[in-house]
């Protein structure tokens, strides 16, 4: 019995799209976070026909626990459901999720399926089951199995073709990898798995050119994809663009090399709790790979130890800004500007702020210290154009951008 809740089997003509956020991201997710797209995902109508009583009081308290971050009482009452009344559909397809945030996955794998057991047209238990099975336990033939049903029952479910794609890559079976994966990506076009998987049955089926496209669109969209740029610059190789392979593969070994950088920091920071310059470290490192939540921490933990050290709050004025979080921006421009008052630079930076939020005055006054700090940079003259252009004030802006145009042709 499936309570009310995605019902995708009823109307399969006019059933619900799955949720792409519950997908292979699933375990990038903070437990809170997993935890709503749960609850979002799942009905707490009482209104449903249920034929289990029991059993259906305990869904509900699941369902209820879960809405207030008790997971672990959630899980409880959706186990002593499932006893009670295994045609619980949704309960089954709720503690699949759950096991898979807790990194239990053959528990996971066990709950996905009694899902597909009690509806066999639940297209997200089949893709959960089939993912569980072919990232987490390593079974990509069965995998198959449970991802060519949802295939089966949605062909549109980019996710599922794009598993469907690395499943039968990793069987050897080239060519049907090949064609899923092609499919998928016309369904999902920002697919990182999907090109990626893509671009190595190329190299597989030594389509060369078709590799080189691959990895070349994958590393425009994921600049930080390390064995992209290797295989990129093997593809060249390949076809005798000795210099393009030589630059893919020093972009490979730079990548490596920061790769490591930051797994040992990671762990150095984990260990050393304490250590400044190991956090300014990770910190810069995660701003350069736009990892903006990351380094934001890193930079927090390293601002608290060495308060008098005004780089850190230069590098999370910089990552507030990339974010569009232009008040907690301007503190830290603020505070960057109170150590050090004469940095032309830090003037323009906090000029940017305050463009941003409209503030077009305190801009222009910024612009204006950061001309008289340091006259000869072009952009600082541009810069405050653009405001006095903002705040109404056109001839004003005419007449410093008159000023820019001659310092770069000067420069020319």
């Amino acid at each position: 019995m499936r309570l009310k809740f995605i019902r995708k089997s009823e109307d399969t003509k006019n059933r619900v799209k799955p949720n792409t956020l519950l997908g292979n991201e699933v375990m990038n997710l903070s437990k809170p976070t997993l935890i709503l797209l749960i609850c979002l995902q799942t009905s707490l109508a009482v209104s449903a026909p249920r034929y289990h009583p029991e059993a259906a009081r305990l869904y509900d308290v699941g369902l209820r626990a879960l809405t207030h971050g008790r997971q672990e009482k959630a899980r409880t009452a959706l186990e002593k459901a499932v006893e009670l009344d295994a045609s619980l559909t949704d309960a089954h397809y709720v503690l699949g999720l759950i096991y898979k945030g807790a990194e239990e996955f053959r528990a996971a794998a066990d709950a996905f399926q009694r899902a597909t057991i009690a509806d066999e047209n639940y297209i997200d238990a089949h893709y959960e089951f089939g993912d569980v099975l072919l990232v987490y336990l390593a079974d990509p033939a069965q995998a198959m199995q449970a991802l060519q049903k949802a295939v089966r029952i949605d062909a549109d479910h980019a996710r599922a073709r794009t598993q469907l794609g690395i499943a039968y890559f990793r069987e050897n079976l080239t060519d049907a990898a090949i064609t899923e994966l092609q499919h998928a990506i016309k369904l999902d076009p920002n697919s990182h798995s999907a090109y990626d998987t893509l671009g190595a049955a190329y190299l597989q089926k030594e389509a060369w050119q078709p590799a080189i496209n691959t990895f070349k669109t994958l590393i425009e969209m994921d600049p930080y994809r390390v064995k992209a740029h290797f295989s990129l610059g093997t593809a060249y190789r390949r076809i005798g663009k000795i210099r393009m392979a030589q630059q893919s593969l020093q972009r490979f070994e730079a990548l490596s090399i920061e790769e490591e950088q930051l797994t040992h920091l990671k762990r150095f920071v984990q260990q050393n709790t304490d250590d400044p310059e190991a956090w300014y470290r990770l910190g810069r490192i995660q701003l350069r790979r736009q990892l903006w939540s990351d380094a934001t921490q890193s930079l927090e933990r390293y601002v608290a130890l060495a308060p008098q050290e005004t780089r850190g709050y230069e590098a999370l004025g910089y990552v507030h800004f990339q974010q569009q979080n232009y008040r907690q921006a301007k503190l830290m421009y603020e505070k960057v500007i109170a150590h050090k008052p004469d940095v032309a630079t830090y003037r323009n930076s906090l000029g940017g702020v305050y463009l941003m939020l409209e503030a077009y005055t305190e801009a222009i006054a910024q612009y204006q210290t950061a001309i008289q700090l340091k006259p000869s940079e072009p952009r600082f003259y541009l810069n405050l154009s653009k405001a006095y252009e903002l705040a109404g004030e056109h001839a004003e802006a005419a007449k410093i951008y008159q000023e820019y145009e001659r310092l770069t042709s000067k420069s020319k």
